[in-house]
């Protein structure tokens, strides 16, 4: 239990993530008509929050080797929170940017760190679920915000627009005090040459908690922490650009890419009007129809935790594009022919999308991020990573109004779908599967100049 206590107080960065992405979709009307802004005042203010975690994902990475993981992970809260500070009590508009801005800053970090904290502080038997709890505590925040949109839609709620942003600092209380009760991870005072400390941190998390872990085990895992730094004298960028590194960091960028291009982003930003488009109903209608997406998100989310340490990363994620291309393409074919009279199937297929992705494309770029790097270059890597997703992320949302507009919502979700068909055949020539692996393991493969693809999967190769 306590390897699972350490996962969820990091994970809760990701409760802030998901909270801020959920909440403004609920917000937004009343902050245009409060500040009485226009369309570009409002595209440029919405527009803050993905720049402003693109940039500070970039840059994260290093951070967190040159800090150490613990420490900017007890930074993410405290942004976080002078950001909803600024929040609630601006009455202008450059300070609402300013504020936006923050949060982005904020979340670009949190995204790269507390991935990276979770899978190099759990052993590999359990790093897989642990890590999950990242993406589950996104979808809990996500449904969180829904929950909250809807009550304050039905007058059953009495915090203003501001105070709703408010609520985030009650997670971000949470997690700035449980880490520090948290340690720094043991593959990061390997790193800066503290291997008696690392030594100590990994007696603390494991003994006990997995099976027949001792000190001669504990100094045999220092050991090989230390041999993979040792293999690596070079710089960072040149690493990062080598024939052995490329493929990782290639493979890093691509399963965002397709994560994002699945269209997630446009069912958590515009849940009540892909609903409208599919004629579900009252206004109302849409947003309790929302709060079921965010829900189901949950849920399935939980599933995964269960079922990738059994099935595998490569097996899921190959299962999740084939469910995700297959309810994508029914709503497009419904939307594009005009079946009013199956919208209903079509609204099924909302959900049938969102357990796929739950289960599969939302977490797993998330698991395999901090594990496909090497030690060296695994901040690094990371943020790049990451990066790419919030610029796909910015992408995706910004062209899907100007899509939805031109050629309708049919042939915008066909394409989706067509992404999704893409990212199977992808994911089935070159992902690699790393279950059950130690990070030293799966650098070990990568050292030794094999295909990347082979790892884990070389029987099926």
């Amino acid at each position: 239990m306590f390897m699972y206590l350490i996962a969820m107080i990091a994970a809760l960065t990701g409760f802030l993530f998901g909270f801020d992405e959920g909440i403004m979709s609920g917000v937004i009307e009343l902050i245009k008509k409060d500040f009485s802004l226009d369309t570009h005042q409002t595209g440029f203010m919405m527009g803050l929050l993905p720049f402003g975690a693109l940039l500070s994902s970039i840059v994260t990475g290093r951070f967190c080797d040159w800090v150490g993981r613990l420490q900017v992970l007890r930074l993410v809260p405290l942004l976080f929170s002078f950001a909803i500070v600024l929040i609630i009590g601006t009455t202008s508009y450059s300070a609402l940017c300013a504020a936006r801005l923050l949060l982005g800053i904020s979340i670009g970090m949190s995204v790269v760190v507390s991935p990276l904290y979770i899978a190099e502080t759990t052993p590999s038997e359990v790093r897989g679920k642990l890590v999950i709890c990242f993406q589950l505590a996104i979808t809990i925040g996500i449904l969180s915000s829904y929950v909250l949109n809807f009550l304050h839609a039905s007058n059953d709620f009495g915090l203003s627009w501001r105070w709703m942003f408010g609520v985030g600092f009650i997670p971000a209380a949470i997690l700035f005090v449980g880490a520090l009760f948290l340690p720094e991870t043991p593959r990061w005072l390997c790193m800066k040459g503290h291997k008696e400390k690392a030594e100590q941190v990994l007696l603390h998390l494991y003994k006990g908690r997995v099976s027949k872990y001792s000190q001669s085990r504990a100094e045999k895992d220092v050991h090989e922490i230390g041999e993979a730094i040792r293999q690596e004298k070079r710089s960072i960028w040149k690493i990062l650009v080598s024939k052995k590194v490329m493929p990782c960091l290639s493979l890093g960028v691509m399963l965002f890419f397709f994560q994002q291009l699945s269209g997630i982003n446009v069912i958590i930003y515009y849940a009540p009007t892909v609903f409208n488009k599919l004629q579900l109903g009252s206004h109302l209608a849409t947003l309790l129809a929302t709060v079921g997406v965010g829900t189901l998100n949950v849920l399935m989310t939980i599933f995964s935790m269960r079922w990738v340490e059994r099935m595998g990363r490569r097996p899921l994620l190959l299962l999740g594009f084939l469910g995700t291309a297959a309810s994508l393409g029914v709503i497009a074919f419904i939307s594009y022919f005009g079946l009013d009279q199956l919208s209903w199937i079509a609204a099924i297929c909302v959900f049938v999308y969102i357990a796929f992705f739950a289960m599969s494309l939302g977490p797993l770029p998330w698991v395999m991020m901090p594990e496909i790097f090497p030690l060296a270059v695994r901040g690094q890597g990371a943020s790049f990573s990451a990066a790419s997703n919030w610029l796909f992320n910015t992408l995706v949302v910004a062209a899907f109004p100007i899509m939805l507009h031109s050629i309708g919502i049919g042939p915008t979700f066909a394409c989706y779908a067509i992404f999704c068909i893409l990212g199977y055949l992808f994911s089935l020539r070159y992902v690699p599967e790393t279950k059950h692996l130690s990070l030293e393991e799966i650098e070990a493969h990568i050292q030794s100049g094999k295909p990347f693809r082979t790892l884990g999967v070389r029987s099926k190769m």
